[in-house]
């Protein structure tokens, strides 16, 4: 469902972007914690069955009813964490519990399905540190669109996007999936073939910094707008204006998003906030920002985006699950601010979705045609 605030900007035709939306791969269904919870069943009938003809778990031999009882409740695990799993979408296809397990990696996959070019789209990862900011490890992914290096003269927008926390930058491939879809949207017409940065937190897979310049710890904010958006712009080829750049994210990335694309109206003309927030959280003004609630204002959208001055109008697009109650309600205050600051919005409520991955991969189609009618409406 898509509450319009404004006439929906987005070109790709409404039939691909539903059809993209609800790609989910095989392991966000309940069939598969479904089959494991009858397999552990039908194993724990045969092992109480053994026990009984034994005359109980003596006469069956201990090591033996042991090793077997170890197995129901392995399969009993596994079938709990498929259903978890298929709620939260965060591990939707074989390849990407593959890539969970270490048996590939995003960069090393690439694509799933390149178009039949000798030049495909390409994920590489690359360290990008900045030891004055307490920033010293991680990874960034960068995704190179199709015909990146037989076009050495084409200059591509960039989308930068922050992951959720837990979570990790290669989230975005192996979970969202942003290469195919970005891909299938340029063949569609639907945006102009882009460059896709997915961005380091500097949380570690549990670890949180909602994108801030943290007190006594990362200086995140600023990390990303003096560190890495240079590195890309020196590195690759980009158009180097803020028409040009999208900053998105899901969750605290989403919260991220918005705090820092507001933050630098001259750096990014465009912000994708799935499952959004409007402030760090309550428990973050003592742990990331010191207990400094002037600090923690600057840093609340919710506080500052109405008296916010706007020298240069942004696009925004909102996305948020419908069953998630009060977050619906904010962040459609969220968009009514921004709006009658006279910003462009675009805010989704997808019916029936809670605070998950599976939300994001709903909505990210419908953002990214939102970002691609900018980008290609940009001049330069």
């Amino acid at each position: 469902m898509r509450v319009g605030l404004m006439p929906s900007s987005s070109v790709a035709p409404h039939e691909l972007l539903a059809r993209l939306a609800h790609e989910h791969g095989l392991f966000t269904s309940p069939l598969v914690g479904t089959v494991l919870a009858v397999v552990a069943a039908v194993l724990a009938l045969l092992l109480l069955r053994r026990v009984r003809r034994a005359g109980g778990p003596a006469g069956m031999g201990r090591a033996r009813f042991a090793a077997r009882t170890v197995s129901v409740l392995g399969v009993v695990a596994l079938a709990t964490a498929a259903y978890v799993n298929a709620y939260a979408g965060y591990l939707p296809t074989p390849d990407a519990l593959a890539q969970a397990a270490g048996l590939s990696t995003v960069a090393a996959a690439g694509v799933s399905r390149p178009p039949r070019t000798g030049d495909p789209g390409q994920v590489t990862a690359v360290r990008i540190t900045a030891p004055d900011l307490g920033v010293t490890g991680g990874r960034t992914y960068i995704y190179t669109p199709a015909g990146y290096d037989r076009s050495p003269t084409r200059r591509y927008p960039v989308i930068y996007l922050i992951p959720g926390s837990p979570g990790t930058p290669s989230d975005w491939f192996r979970t969202g999936r942003v290469d195919q879809l970005v891909e299938s949207l340029v063949r569609a017409h639907a945006m102009p073939p882009a460059i896709v940065v997915a961005m380091n937190p500097c949380a570690g897979i549990t670890g949180d910094t909602e994108s801030l310049d943290v007190v006594r710890g990362p200086r995140v904010e600023t990390y990303y707008t003096q560190v890495v958006l240079p590195y890309v712009d020196a590195h690759y080829r980009t158009v180097p204006d803020r028409a040009h750049r999208v900053i998105g994210g899901m969750s605290s990335g989403g919260f991220g998003a918005l705090n820092v694309g507001l933050h630098h109206l001259g750096l990014y003309g465009t912000v994708l906030a799935f499952e959004p927030y409007g402030d760090p959280g309550a428990a973050n003004l003592r742990h990331l920002l010191g207990g400094d609630v002037a600090r923690f204002r600057a840093n609340s959208p919710r506080h500052y985006i109405p008296t916010m001055a706007f020298p240069q109008r942004v696009g925004v697009f909102l996305d948020v699950g419908g069953a998630t109650g009060r977050d619906v309600t904010d962040v459609q205050t969220l968009a009514a601010e921004l709006t009658a600051r006279g910003q462009q919005v675009e805010l989704r409520v997808e019916p029936g979705q809670h605070h998950t991955w599976t939300e994001t991969v709903a909505g990210l189609p419908y953002g990214l045609a939102f970002a691609g009618s900018r980008l290609s409406g940009a001049s330069g």
